[in-house]
């Protein structure tokens, strides 16, 4: 999609969401088909989920599809110039690999990527199972997530408004949010931040 097509779709919507590592794409088309008025986009790397992901969002409303749902085969280090500046809201939910280390790292290239999405007053949603990490890290604590997070994100202009412990209530609806979460009592953490 070139970007004045890209352009003139989103300015048939009040808003854009972007999800990083979207995985099977579900949350956004859900996203989508509860706020008609929303440009809900997924983002992810593996082509094959998205396939899927973009043939339900193609079906008619009444078969739950999403005209609304839009999906991006990508990796979060290498965004199309398209999504430059597109995000009013971009959500991060149970990551994992290299954005998932980016994160519990405080990379300044997590905070260059949200830069490079973020709207001048985008906000940001981040959830991170806080049973598990990575290899050489430890597991998520909100103390420990705002901390590492806080520099790269002021630089870009975001301010953190809380990290914090979720529950399962809290739990973002998303295929892996049901299947890590729901009946579990696994821990989440999660942050907000904004512009």
């Amino acid at each position: 999609m070139a970007q004045a097509e890209f352009d003139q779709l989103r300015s048939r919507y009040a808003s854009t969401l972007v999800d990083l590592g979207t995985g099977d794409g579900a949350w956004p088309r859900r996203f989508a088909r509860d706020y008609g008025n929303v440009l809900a986009i997924g983002v992810d790397p593996d082509r094959s989920a998205l396939q899927d992901a973009a043939k339900l969002a193609e079906r008619k409303p009444a078969r739950g599809g999403a005209p609304n749902a839009l999906y991006v085969a990508a990796s979060a280090e290498s965004l199309p110039a398209e999504l430059q500046g597109a995000a009013d809201w971009i959500t991060i939910y149970f990551p994992w690999a290299a954005l998932l280390r980016m994160i519990l790292a405080g990379e300044q290239q997590i905070a260059d990527i949200l830069n490079t999405l973020a709207a001048p007053r985008a906000r940001l949603s981040i959830v991170l199972n806080a049973e598990a990490a990575p290899d050489g890290f430890k597991k998520p604590e909100p103390s420990a997530v705002r901390k590492s997070l806080h520099v790269p994100l002021e630089s870009m202009g975001f301010r953190i408004a809380k990290s914090e412990w979720l529950d399962a209530a809290a739990a973002p609806p998303t295929t892996w949010g049901g299947r890590l979460v729901k009946g579990s009592g696994r821990a989440m953490v999660g942050l907000d931040a904004s512009r």
